[in-house]
């Protein structure tokens, strides 16, 4: 049985060190899963398989909600995992019947299939993803909660890392969407199923105390992760109900190769939220690291912009074989740009609801999609993907300055680092012209594209590092912590302690 700890009881640069191992693996694994699924079928059944599968995360998000719960008093001091796990478990089975039970009516089936891109033998494949993805959500925040928020990083590294390798065997078999979305629930339930059986965690049934604290929280995490996942893929819902199966392949392909930095700040905002909630609750301060965790979190977001202003095209061709090279580049530059700014102000949210503001992400989120969506929607039919990241770009702006605007009262300032930023700026343009450097050099050698740019990105990502360590003395420690930590696992493991 795995150990549960309080959440002030985590060391944030060793966890976040964990975290990014496992985000760096299952973030490269996401980012290659677009073009993987778009090069094993077609961009149309890309499209179609990522229409269903975000827009059943959105559905369950109600479910994310309570586990976010979960995670959060979980990791309170003298607070029982297992009530809160045996809550989150309930009302996970009683959403699904509901809304399993409301899809089977033929009239909303029947609605969806004329007016999305769902169709009537994705029935059985659809529900069976909807049950992976609720277990996924609750074991990801168990996990987080018993004091572990680095696990689920791995949990995501192992099952997409299993899909790709799937999908690459058995190239050529797998060719519709409910194909790709049958591996995906087998491999999700494979994993997860592994990880609860370790946990070893019952769940038992709350107090009365313990529902009124979850109700305290969950009113407002619960709407929060709606809006946080449609905030998220709002480009997809809105490009898969006013374009074509092909835009949403593209935007969905090119946000999935650029959100790789973003992506790593939202995984670390796990570990930053149950740090900063175990803290409150032992009544000690939590601003003191959040400015050098915010900025510090958000610096891979830099090294992809650097990367991107170099090497779109390239990406683009590998992905698409020539076609929609300009609509990929155009969205992967516009996402890649503005995820700087997602990586701050998700970080910051986060801190805000380890203290206990689940509120104030909601209402930045609200404001956002107010923005954003009406223009996605106009602009879609005929721009496409390059109108998704429009609307992206104008919504992420916008919840940015009210996190801003939020940050002072809540958290007590601002959590930037100037001084970091700033080296992170120099950075991207480090990483620009080495990426650029790198591959003008390597196709005059005669590399292929796909060569090219996996040398290239190993390339400015070191120099990018080496820069960051020669001018960053918090970089420096973490560097030698994460030496460390993996070095020191990899030698224990070989030495069979």
């Amino acid at each position: 049985m795995v150990s549960h700890r309080d959440g002030s009881e985590i060391n944030l640069l060793d966890s976040s060190i964990r975290t990014t191992g496992g985000a760096l693996f299952s973030t490269t694994v996401y980012a290659l899963s677009g073009i993987v699924y778009a090069a094993v079928t077609t961009p149309s059944v890309a499209g179609t398989y990522f229409f269903i599968a975000i827009g059943i995360a959105l559905v369950l998000r109600p479910i994310k909600g309570i586990s976010q719960t979960l995670q959060k008093i979980g990791s309170e001091q003298g607070e029982s995992v297992s009530s809160y796990f045996g809550l989150t478990i309930v009302f996970t089975v009683g959403y699904l019947t509901i809304i399993l039970g409301g899809f089977m009516i033929p009239p909303l089936r029947r609605v969806l299939i004329e007016s999305t891109a769902f169709a009537p033998s994705l029935v059985i494949p659809v529900i069976l993803l909807a049950i992976s993805t609720a277990l996924l959500m609750i074991t990801q925040s168990l996990v987080a909660a018993i004091g572990y928020p680095s696990a689920g990083t791995w949990i995501t590294a192992t099952k997409g890392t299993l899909q790709l390798i799937i999908l690459l065997l058995f190239d050529g078999i797998f060719t519709t969407p409910a194909d790709l979305i049958i591996v995906v629930v087998g491999t999700r339930m494979f994993v997860t199923g592994i990880v609860i059986i370790a946990i070893r965690t019952a769940p038992t049934v709350p107090t009365h105390r313990e529902l009124a604290r979850a109700w305290g929280f969950a009113r407002w995490s619960i709407p929060d992760q709606v809006l946080d996942r449609f905030s998220y893929n709002m480009p997809v819902y809105v490009l898969g109900v006013v374009a074509t199966p092909a835009a949403v392949g593209i935007y969905e392909t090119a946000d999935r190769f650029a959100d790789f930095g973003a992506t790593i700040s939202w995984r670390l905002a796990s570990p930053l939220l149950t740090k900063v909630s175990g803290d409150a609750s032992a009544g000690e301060s939590a601003f003191a690291y959040l400015d050098g965790a915010v900025t510090g979190g958000t610096g891979v977001t830099f090294l992809v912009l650097g990367y991107l202003l170099a090497g779109h095209d390239m990406i683009a061709a590998i992905a698409f074989g020539g076609t929609a090279v300009g609509s990929f580049s155009t969205t992967a530059l516009i996402v890649g740009g503005i995820n700087i700014f997602r990586g701050f102000w998700t970080l910051s949210s986060h801190a805000m609801e380890g203290l206990g503001y689940p509120s104030v992400s909601f209402r930045t989120k609200a404001y956002g999609l107010i923005f954003s969506v009406p223009i996605t929607a106009f602009f879609g039919a005929q721009m496409g993907a390059v109108a998704g990241a429009i609307g992206y770009a104008i919504m992420n702006l916008v919840i940015f300055a009210y996190v801003i605007y939020y940050a002072r009262p809540v958290l007590g300032g601002v959590p930037l680092d100037a001084s970091l930023a700033a080296k992170l700026t120099v950075g991207t343009i480090i990483s620009t012209l080495v990426t650029t450097a790198t591959i003008e050099l390597l196709s005059r050698l005669g590399s292929t594209p796909s060569v090219t740019a996996v040398i290239a990105a190993v390339t400015t990502t070191i120099i990018f590092t080496g820069f960051l360590m020669t001018v960053s003395i918090g970089t420096r420690r973490a560097v030698q912590r994460a030496y460390d930590i993996y070095i020191g696992d990899a030698r224990s493991f070989a030495s069979g302690q």
